[in-house]
């Protein structure tokens, strides 16, 4: 579980290029696996259900509190003046000018529940995931 909070964690420190697809796609690397693997990397399973052909249901979850301090930013603005020249015609002109706002600091939680299904014989199946911190770099 650790190993997959890290993960999460890297995966949001770059998430410009983090992506749920990426999840999917890194993921998909413990298809076929034993089931082994998968405790060694992401610890013990936050729950075990099976299934009625023999098969297990391993539920990981993680979780992470993001934090954003607050403050002032500007932000380019524009606006449009009609007016009367000095000889009556109206005329139109676009100003420029910046806007200076406060945002306050803010916090979230981002989750990610990971199940991944264990045939009989200890291989990795399937696997479904759900949630805002389900993502990842992904794979080229």
């Amino acid at each position: 579980m650790r190993h997959l909070v890290i993960l999460a964690a890297s995966a949001l420190a770059l998430a410009g290029c983090a992506t749920s697809e990426g999840y999917r796609q890194q993921t998909a690397q413990f298809l076929g696996a034993h089931a082994d693997t998968l405790i060694l990397e992401y610890g013990s399973p936050r729950s075990r259900d099976r299934l009625s052909d023999g098969s297990e249901v391993w539920t990981y979850l993680s979780r992470e509190q993001h934090y954003q301090s607050g403050g002032y930013r500007s932000i380019p603005r524009e606006r449009r003046v009609t007016y009367r020249d000095s000889e009556g015609r109206v005329r139109e002109r676009v100003e420029q000018y910046t806007e200076t706002v406060y945002e306050p600091p803010r916090q979230w939680m981002v989750q990610c529940e990971t199940r991944f299904v264990i045939a009989p014989d200890s291989r990795v199946v399937d696997f479904r995931f759900q949630g805002d911190g389900c993502v990842a770099p992904e794979i080229y």
